[in-house]
């Protein structure tokens, strides 16, 4: 019997084969049934489309998953899901294995990695079971964007407190479907902002996303299914980015730096234009380093910008967090150009000149030195690199000939090291006609342009090159412990006086042979080292140039000696064509001149032959530069002609001496004890006042004091806790004279003398009378009224001075003058 049955509603029934019945009621108006059952089964389909509920890429913990969220059992997915990164389709190097549904409705894909920035999902083509088309949850390309979630909270039992940067995603997972979670402000911080969200990972998932986009920057709880299981801190990233230069031309690089708090990976840095548009070609994906910073830059030139406003966009892909730059206005560069910033530039042959190039709108010029009329010419490329808008470019006059300009980097520089010499590809550096000896003096011509070929002059200058030689020799002396290893030791020691000139210097300190002489610069290298290899005979040492020491006056039947300066130290200041050639006096070598020629010859110099020097040998010091006959054909003469200079100095014995003898003060403070030495200016020495005999109590007083420029040193003391009638000895204690030691006397006053002159003439051998004796520097006091022609001398007690009448004083220090100058 067939039954029809019509309007029945199954659309609560999942999909399925279901038993239909149907009976025989009383009374029912049916005609042709029996009272029997009928029955028949029924299948239920699903015409509804299948819909995307979430996509979420995060880690479980172990594995890095891609998981895709259906509202029912999917099919027909394998090959037809596509991921996409920033725009490009990378599925073949982002999935590792999957998808597989684990359960229906649940897709889930391993990666490589955890993947951040723009992720997408392709999935046309996935149907469900019943062959409905997956549109739902997609775009009209069957697209739809992944949830990333860079922070991953786990059931494991432990609870510690993870960093998230606000903006950032937290994934929350037990690894199994709809787990309840939840998500509060943790009340135990303070200020705290209130919030609370309850859900689940939903019935195809087993994944929850917390965004901390709009959330405080606070501490939250984080709750998987019945336990407390994780606190988040969300924290602000810090992002920045700073412009060096917000005013370029379109031949400039934008440059900049971005910061955050954290070092990051996939931070992606964008040039935008004044509409807001990415400008093509103009942006990186870069990883912050362990300081949190990344410098950039864009060329500009070869982005080819239009002139306008721009601005640096900065995302961290990981939280979504942006900042964006100040403006930045690009501006036409215009034509470049060059130009020399002296007309005339002056040096002396074998020096290193200074030429300053001058650019605009343009980083390179290239340079032209001489020409094949000259007989010299030379080209070089140079680059203004910190965009100062000038390089000053060194040529050394020195590699003029054929020998000396084989390596372009010997013979051009630049004197900022941000600024280059170019070459090969980049530019020219290159001596096109060298000169068969060192370049004549003369004038010769400067040509520049912009750019690195080798063209039509856009300006000129001239180089005059001028003779070289000697100009000075001169003798100083420093204390034997002073630093003089470069330039600024020697500038500092020679503003403080601690290097003086002297013709009488202390054995033992050190001596110091100043020599100002044009055209060495570039054979000696001292544009380059403040300790040039002055003395190396393949620089032309002995041959182009010579620096002799030779004794005055050698002891009766003795060759006279002469010092090996090979042995000294240079200091050199090429910039003012000045150099320093440092000594121990009683460290350097002598040897006998045998071949009396005033010359250190290499057979001299044997170890029998050696000699010491002794502290009243007089020397004559003299610097050559030697004329271009007598230079072997092996050196590279210097000078035309034969130029020196010379000077001489004496060692002297070194001896400290008191101004009195004994040193009578009284007790009060400030008693001044002192005396002269001949060791160097700036020596330091130590005055020891220390009581002696029977004096009670004990005491002892010390000073640090220093030798002045005219040989005087001077120290305060205070006696007035010590008793009249006290005695002790003052010792002067340091530099390379031995200790000197007189003594001393505890007075109640100490008398000091008045002269008034009239027409007096006081000479240095004077004979006073005193009741105490006291002895100067050459001079012995022994009279309390001096009787000079009509020198007419009164006395007063003063308290705190020595017995030193002036007029000694004045005579002491005359002869003391008399001493040094000799």
């Amino acid at each position: 019997m067939d039954v029809l049955v019509s309007g029945l509603d199954v659309s609560d029934l999942t999909p399925g084969q279901y038993e239909l019945a149907a009976a025989e009621t009383a009374g029912a108006p049916v005609t042709g049934t029996t009272s029997e059952d009928v029955s028949s089964t029924v299948t239920v389909t699903n015409n509804d489309e299948p819909e995307l509920i979430s996509a979420v890429h995060y880690n479980d913990g172990s594995n890095d998953l891609l998981e895709l969220s259906f509202n029912e059992e999917v099919d027909n997915y394998a090959g037809n899901i596509e991921v996409y990164q920033d725009g490009e389709e990378v599925t073949s190097a982002v999935v590792s294995s999957g998808p597989t549904q684990n359960n229906p409705g649940q897709l889930v894909i391993q990666t490589n990695d955890l993947y951040t920035g723009d992720i997408v999902v392709n999935l046309e083509g996935v149907e469900d079971t019943e062959g409905n088309e997956l549109e739902e949850g997609l775009d009209d390309d069957y697209n739809s964007t992944v949830t990333v979630a860079t922070v991953t909270v786990t059931d494991d039992g432990a609870v510690s407190v993870t960093d998230a940067y606000k903006g950032e995603t937290v994934a929350a997972t037990s690894g199994n479907l709809g787990t309840a979670v939840e998500v509060e402000s943790d009340d135990s911080q303070d200020d705290v902002e209130s919030f609370f969200r309850s859900g689940s990972t939903g019935s195809t998932s087993a994944v929850y996303t917390f965004d901390t986009s709009n959330r405080e920057l606070q501490r939250y709880n984080i709750t998987i299914g019945t336990g407390l299981d994780e606190k988040i801190q969300v924290r602000d990233l810090g992002l920045e980015v700073s412009i060096d230069d917000l005013n370029v031309t379109d031949e400039d690089l934008i440059e900049g730096t971005v910061n955050a708090n954290s070092d990051r990976e996939n931070v992606k840095i964008a040039l935008l234009d004044d509409d807001g548009d990415e400008v093509d070609d103009g942006s990186m994906t870069v990883n912050l380093n362990g300081q949190g910073e990344y410098d950039f830059e864009f060329n500009a030139s070869e982005l080819d910008l239009d002139t306008g406003d721009y601005t640096v966009e900065v995302t961290d892909t990981a939280s979504g967090v942006s900042v964006e730059s100040d403006t930045i206005t690009v501006e036409d560069a215009g034509e470049g150009s060059a130009d020399f910033g002296e007309s005339v530039i002056t040096e002396q042959r074998g020096d290193v000149v200074s030429i300053p190039v001058t650019v605009e709108n343009t980083d390179t010029a290239t340079v032209s030195i001489g020409s094949w009329e000259q007989g010299y010419a030379a080209n070089v490329t140079v680059e203004d690199g910190n965009d100062d808008g000038e390089v000053i470019l060194l040529w050394d006059s020195s590699k003029s000939t054929a020998t000396g300009n084989n390596n372009p980097s010997s013979v051009f520089d630049v004197e900022d090291g941000d600024d280059d010499v170019l070459s090969g590809n980049d530019g020219v550096a290159e001596v096109g006609l060298a000169t068969s000896n060192l370049i004549d003096a003369g004038d010769y011509d400067l040509e520049v342009r912009t750019g690195s070929a080798v063209s039509d002059s856009e300006n000129v200058a001239t180089l005059v090159l001028e003779e070289g030689g000697v100009s000075a020799v001169r003798t100083w002396t420093a204390p034997a412990g002073e630093s003089l290893t470069d330039l600024d030791e020697v500038s500092e020691a020679l503003e403080n006086g601690n290097i003086t000139e002297d013709s009488q210097i202390a054995f033992e300190d050190q001596v110091v042979v100043q020599i100002e002489a044009s055209g060495l610069e570039g054979t000696t290298g001292a544009q380059d080292d403040e300790t040039p290899n002055f003395f190396a005979t393949g620089n032309g040492y002995d041959d182009s140039y010579r620096l002799t020491i030779n004794q005055t006056n050698p002891d009766p039947n003795r060759d006279p000696k002469i010092l090996d300066v090979a042995n000294a130290s240079v200091v050199a200041d090429g910039d003012n064509d000045t150099y320093f050639v440092v000594f121990d006096s009683d460290e350097i070598d002598a040897y006998r001149d045998e071949n009396d020629d005033g010359v250190l010859q290499s057979s001299e110099k044997t170890s029998g032959n050696a000699v010491d020097v002794d502290d009243d040998d007089s020397f004559n010091v003299q610097f050559k530069m030697i004329e271009e006959d007598e230079v072997s054909s092996s050196n590279l003469a210097l000078v035309d002609d034969n130029s020196s200079q010379t000077d001489s100095y004496e060692h002297v014995e070194a001896e400290h001496t008191f101004d009195a003898d004994p040193v009578n003060v009284t007790n009060a403070a400030d008693q001044m004890i002192s005396g002269s030495s001949n060791v160097a200016p700036g020596t330091e020495l130590t005055l020891r006042v220390e009581s002696d005999g029977d004096t009670q109590p004990r005491f002892l007083k010390t000073a640090t004091v220093y030798v002045q420029a005219d040989g005087s040193f001077s120290g305060s003391f205070d006696f007035s806790e010590q008793s009249v009638g006290d005695t002790f000895t003052v010792t002067a204690d340091g530099g390379v004279a031995s200790d000197e030691e007189v003594d001393g006397n505890v007075v109640e006053s100490v008398e000091t003398s008045t002269t008034t002159a009239e027409d007096t003439t006081t000479t240095a051998d004077t004979t006073t009378t005193a009741d105490t004796t006291t002895t100067t520097a050459a001079t012995t006091t022994t009279a309390a009224t001096t009787t000079a022609d009509e020198t007419t001398t009164t006395s007063s007690q003063t308290p705190g001075f020595g017995v030193v009448v002036a007029l000694v004083a004045l005579v002491a220090a005359a002869l003391l003058a008399v001493r040094r100058d000799n």
